[in-house]
């Protein structure tokens, strides 16, 4: 038969005789071993400035590798492991499928691609992403320093699942039980923000409603607008169903997190903003110690003219 032919296979096309060009962004170029994002999975989501998804991934891994090391102690450890001098070619291949397996990238902290412009997910292995953030970004608001040049939040994932409302309640139970209805729960506060892009599956309102209802599920808890001890942030975003696929599926990205508003939304920039400008107003002088010190300055200058007037009427 004649006519044009389709060839399947890493999501390039021919036309004409001519492969279909491919955005390398979106096929996860700079990702080591191209994992997809697939349900239950935690990390951090981080946004950067577009087209600067690559150096972000790198440099958030970098941070959070520094960090949790700092948190974890000896308990973390991300480096590679060393070669034995005496070991063969075939036993350190062996070595390094067994690691690689073990966590699916061989590191604590892998950046994958999500396919949507200035926004990047680092999956994260053994650790409490929102614990981490918090660490990481209580510490540079502190120390006033940004320590990043690509990243501009640090959104803590809990767990990840499909975008529909059944596989979403689901991961909301698991992910709400630390801190709404633990053994010995106490009352607290919470706030959803829910966010939802190219998804017309899930609704905002129900999606909002939803959540409240299993948060305080059981429970004494209230929601409050203006300061809540929780804030509960669920990211709905179309993400790569693999490296080479052309094809999309919605994922839920959920976390529980802390002082949001005085950490800045955990927004780096914003933080690293916030301290310059409380050191600068420290260091300015004060309005009264300016007029204090206007009122010494006058009266020395009378002073200082006065003196010669008595001398001469002395002579």
């Amino acid at each position: 038969m004649g006519g044009n032919k389709r060839k399947g296979g890493a999501g390039a096309q021919e036309k004409g005789g001519k492969k279909a060009k491919v955005d390398i962004h979106k096929i996860g170029k700079y990702l080591p071993g191209g994992f997809p994002i697939d349900p239950k999975m935690k990390g951090v989501m981080v946004t950067c400035a577009r087209g600067r998804e690559t150096q972000a991934g790198k440099e958030a891994c970098d941070l959070l590798s520094e960090y949790a090391q700092k948190l974890y102690g000896d308990d973390f450890n991300d480096e590679p492991t060393e070669q034995d001098e005496d070991e063969s070619i075939e036993d350190a291949i062996a070595r390094e499928v067994a690691q690689a397996k073990k966590t699916k990238g061989g590191k604590k902290f892998l950046p994958l691609s999500t396919g949507t412009d200035c926004v990047i997910f680092i999956r994260a292995m053994n650790i409490e992403p929102a614990k981490l953030c918090h660490f990481v970004l209580s510490d540079l608001q502190k120390s006033g320093s940004k320590r990043t040049r690509y990243c501009m939040r640090f959104i803590p994932v809990d767990e990840t699942s499909y975008a529909n409302m059944d596989d979403i309640e689901t991961m909301s139970e698991r992910v709400f039980k630390p801190y709404f209805h633990a053994e010995d729960q106490k009352p607290t506060t919470f706030k959803i923000i829910p966010k939802i892009r190219h998804n017309d599956k899930v609704e905002r309102d129900a999606l909002l409603k939803k959540l409240a209802a299993l948060a305080g599920q059981g429970q004494s808890h209230t929601v409050s607008m203006d300061d809540p001890e929780y804030m509960i942030l669920a990211e709905v975003i179309k993400v790569l169903l693999a490296v080479l696929a052309a094809a999309k599926l919605s994922i839920c990205f959920m976390g529980v997190v802390r002082d949001y508003e005085k950490l800045k939304k955990y927004n780096i920039q914003s933080i690293f903003e916030a301290a310059q400008k409380n050191d600068n107003e420290e260091e300015a002088p004060k309005g009264d110690d300016m007029k204090k010190g206007d009122g010494e300055k006058k009266e020395e200058a009378t002073t200082s003219e006065e003196a010669p007037a008595e001398e001469t009427a002395s002579s």
